[in-house]
């Protein structure tokens, strides 16, 4: 398990955990860059939106092995947000006519064979499914 602050000092903690808990569960290591990608996305969105500036919080992530595949649960004590009600961004005509960010559920989503949320005495939990 890793905690963090939702600083940005604190996520540069993120990528090393997480090599160190994939190599100790035994993650295929063509399925530990997606995982990766996704978890990045996951909790840099939970710091730069789901807290005040300055304002204290914990994030904190699991990685277990889940039936076939294996899973990446985040929790959060940051502001409700539910991504899986999220609509998917709409795609642009042509890369000039797009404009930058937003694109980081559809990651998740690409990556993730499944996500569960829930909000459980006040915390985000999100629930990220790997298979692979």
């Amino acid at each position: 398990m890793l905690r963090l602050s939702p600083t940005l000092a604190d996520l540069a903690r993120l990528y090393p955990w997480m090599e160190r808990a994939a190599a100790g569960s035994g993650v295929p290591p063509a399925l530990l860059p997606g995982m990766q990608v996704v978890l990045e996305e996951v909790v840099s969105n939970i710091a730069r939106h789901g807290f005040a500036p300055g304002a204290p919080g914990e994030i904190e992530v699991v990685l277990a092995q889940d039936g076939a595949g294996f899973s990446l649960t985040v929790r959060d004590d940051g502001a409700a947000f539910d991504p899986t009600a999220a609509p998917a961004r709409p795609r642009r005509a042509s890369l000039l006519e797009d404009e930058v960010g937003g694109w980081g559920l559809g990651l998740v989503r690409h990556f993730c064979a499944d996500i569960v949320y829930a909000r459980v005495e006040g915390r985000n939990a999100l629930t990220l499914r790997f298979t692979g």
